[in-house]
């Protein structure tokens, strides 16, 4: 008999306690590129060794615009609804669809339901102007609006990230240690700031990178 995954003997444990009832929510993640998102949130749940089928990270199919990441993410769902939340990862950039993109996800919010006939959460994660802010949060303060390409340029700097590229497959790695850092950031602009106003420094990322730990963390 094949030896079984640890995470999948833990779950069993879980849910024999609790019942039938799955101790963590699926999830479906639809990012804007087909790396440097994906490549972030996969490592995460492959270093955590999270499950696969009910962890689906993918990038949009439709383009890169934030409102086609949306619409199929809502597509995506509605082939296989296996999933209980939905989260639509997109940047603001120079985006027409920006704001109409977040409009889209707060419409869709609970009104999609799932393979168990429950209601899907479904939540989008921008990053004002891109998801770099959220690295460049690992190391200092933004509090002013700030282009994107003044955050690769920070974030290069020698005493920040000086060997982070785009498309690395080990960022999540290489600035785990500084997520509690990060996170308070993130939350500290959360307050500041609204994703809606689109020019202030903002960014959601920690709240999802959060939601993928605190699953790894129940079975640790």
């Amino acid at each position: 008999m094949a030896k079984r995954h640890r995470f999948e003997r833990k779950e069993d444990r879980i849910v024999r306690k609790a019942g039938r009832r799955r101790p963590y929510d699926r999830m479906l993640i639809v990012c804007e590129g087909s790396k440097t998102e994906v490549n972030y949130f996969s490592a995460i749940r492959r270093e955590k060794r999270l499950p696969n089928a009910d962890i689906a990270i993918v990038p949009s199919d439709y383009g890169t615009a934030p409102l086609q990441i949306v619409e199929y993410a809502i597509d995506r769902f509605n082939e296989a609804k296996g999933f209980d939340r939905v989260y639509v990862v997109f940047d603001r950039d120079d985006h027409d669809s920006y704001h109409n993109a977040l409009a889209k996800a707060e419409a869709t919010h609970e009104t999609l339901k799932n393979d168990l006939k429950a209601k899907v959460q479904f939540q989008a994660i921008p990053s004002v102007p891109n998801f770099e802010l959220w690295i460049l949060l690992h190391f200092r303060d933004v509090l002013a609006p700030i282009h994107r390409n003044q955050v690769y340029a920070e974030l290069k700097k020698p005493a920040f990230y000086p060997s982070y590229a785009k498309n690395s497959l080990t960022v999540f790695q290489e600035t785990k240690d500084r997520i509690a850092d990060a996170t308070a950031r993130a939350e500290a602009l959360r307050a500041r700031y609204t994703s809606h106003n689109g020019t202030d420094p903002y960014t959601d990322a920690d709240l999802l990178t959060g939601e993928l730990l605190k699953i790894a963390n129940r079975f640790s």
